[in-house]
């Protein structure tokens, strides 16, 4: 897996880990295998009231987004016809079929946030370059 931090001068979210196709972030799992599809497919992971959940919502900060690139597909040769082949003409002796590659986890981007928080409803981009002074 491919880790990006989004902004690597400072602390990043920590709490993911990789077993197999399984992305665990913040105890949430997701099954990347599963998740694969023809185009890419982008899972965001955002965190409210100190739990991660999938998806951001208006509260929420990024904590990571795991990018999973298009499925690719190899043709095999396959020996006799292919299915629903016609019984009334000449059957091929091999036939060729796409079928697709499982996930090469190594293809995967995982991106995380640095840490930020959340003070009296202001975000710390906010607070940030505030010094006090006018």
């Amino acid at each position: 897996m491919i880790i990006e931090k989004v902004d690597p001068a400072r602390d990043s979210y920590s709490e993911y880990s990789l077993d197999g196709t399984l992305l665990t972030v913040g105890g949430i799992t997701v099954d990347l295998a599963e998740e694969e599809g023809d185009q890419e497919v982008i899972i965001s992971f955002g965190k409210c009231n100190g739990m991660v959940h999938r998806g951001i919502k208006p509260c929420c900060v990024y904590v990571a987004e795991a990018i999973i690139p298009p499925r690719k597909y190899e043709d095999i040769d396959e020996d006799g016809p292919p299915e629903n082949w016609p019984e009334d003409e000449e059957a091929p002796a091999t036939h060729t079929e796409t079928v697709p590659v499982p996930l090469d986890t190594n293809s995967v981007t995982l991106k995380i946030w640095p840490l930020t928080e959340i003070v009296a409803g202001e975000s710390t981009q906010n607070q940030e370059g505030n010094d006090g002074s006018e």
